[in-house]
């Protein structure tokens, strides 16, 4: 990726980096404030010549002794998981990682239940709730950590200090190719295909009462697209619209015909799906207003296994962990990888063009009980709910 990634960003999260510095941090920030990270990822041969001044050896080092393996609560799932799980133990074979594949507010849920137990919970965490993580930095369970590997990385790498992009993940638009004849590109598109009375019951989304990424894009898609989103939502909310709280339950309504579009699907859901799926399953980035999910990785203040959790968020952030993410079915957002990922952030830039990129960010509103309240309260009249 280019400045012009960079640039596409920088504004809609200068608000966020505001918040996120003014938030109160962790007192277990391990990283020095005197001494910077080092610019270059260190090599084998760095590590084996200066030990002492290279950090992922010393954590290396460090990790050998962490023994109750690492633990993740994250929300994908086991394929998604494998290929990154594989090349990180082909480089730390000591480390045991275990993935938990929880709801987008679970992850929080879980470890504040957890920790509170004094019981073995998490030690990262990886969602998309942006409101959950601010409110996690606030109560002080976050440990700062400023990894090496930032270095070069565009600014909304950054989600705030000690919270760090994993992928940048389009929701999209899915369609039965067998039902559908007129695939929809748009979520304009969506609504004139709901229009139809023969279509209704054949659209499904996320529920976003019950679901924290389902509430997530339909927050941000509205506060982009104003009032004219909302009408667009209204239209949708007419034809008995199927609401599921995950992607895959959406996926597998569209192959077997249940449904015949699906709208806002995560594509970590599909990509993995092909190309086995390929004769009945079709998608469409949303060239009218594309929601980008920001996944958000962070190191807690509970973790058992501190020294392993920093050399995971390390491989992530690295060429060879931006990879294999994306051999598992998420979009990387690293430069240098553009060209080799299988998907790309790029790729969904030059499909639907800079101006209708919609991103996840740490919008202070969001985190807000009383505008969630607010919102969830004009969606569910949108959609005919109680």
């Amino acid at each position: 990726m280019n400045r012009k990634l960079n640039l596409f960003l920088s504004l809609t999260l200068a608000l966020a980096f505001v918040m996120a510095a003014c938030a109160p941090a962790s007192t277990l920030t391990e990283a020095p404030t005197t001494e910077p990270p080092a610019v270059d990822a260190p090599t084998e041969a760095a590590a084996t010549e200066a030990p002492a001044e290279d950090p992922l050896a010393a954590l290396a080092e460090e990790s050998k002794g962490e023994t109750e393996g690492l633990l993740v609560h994250s929300i994908m799932g086991e394929n998604n998981w494998a290929p990154v799980i594989d090349a990180f133990n082909a480089k730390y074979p000591w480390i045991t990682v275990t993935a938990l594949d929880l709801g987008t507010t679970e992850t929080f849920e879980k470890y504040y239940t957890e920790a509170a137990g004094g019981a073995r919970t998490a030690d990262m965490i990886i969602t998309s709730s942006t409101d959950g993580w601010q409110d996690f930095i606030a109560k002080g369970e976050l440990q700062v950590y400023n990894p090496v590997n930032i270095e070069g990385m565009p600014d909304f790498a950054t989600l705030a200090d000690g919270v760090y992009a994993v992928s940048t993940d389009p929701m999209i638009i899915i369609y039965n190719k067998q039902l559908v004849t007129t695939p929809p590109e748009t979520m304009e598109a969506v609504a004139a295909f709901a229009s139809d009375p023969a279509n209704a019951g054949k659209i499904v989304t996320y529920d976003a009462e019950k679901n924290g990424t389902g509430y997530g894009i339909n927050w941000f898609w509205a506060a982009n697209k104003g009032d004219a989103g909302w009408v667009t939502l209204e239209t949708i909310g007419k034809s008995n619209v199927n609401m599921q709280t995950s992607a895959g339950n959406m996926v597998n309504a569209v192959l077997t015909g249940e449904a015949s579009v699906g709208y806002f699907v995560s594509a970590i859901s599909v990509f993995p799906k092909f190309p086995d799926a390929e004769p009945i399953l079709g998608y469409s980035y949303q060239k009218d207003g594309q929601v980008v999910l920001v996944r958000g990785m962070g190191i807690t203040k509970a973790a058992a296994s501190p020294a392993s959790a920093k050399l995971l968020m390390e491989f992530i952030l690295s060429a060879e962990g931006q990879i294999a993410w994306a051999d598992g079915g998420l979009t990387p957002y690293r430069p240098d990888v553009a060209d080799k990922a299988k998907y790309h952030l790029q790729n969904v830039i030059d499909a639907v063009g800079e101006e209708n990129i919609i991103p996840f960010f740490f919008d202070p509103n969001i985190a807000s009980a009383d505008n969630r309240a607010a919102f969830l309260a004009k969606w569910k009249t949108a959609f005919g709910r109680p």
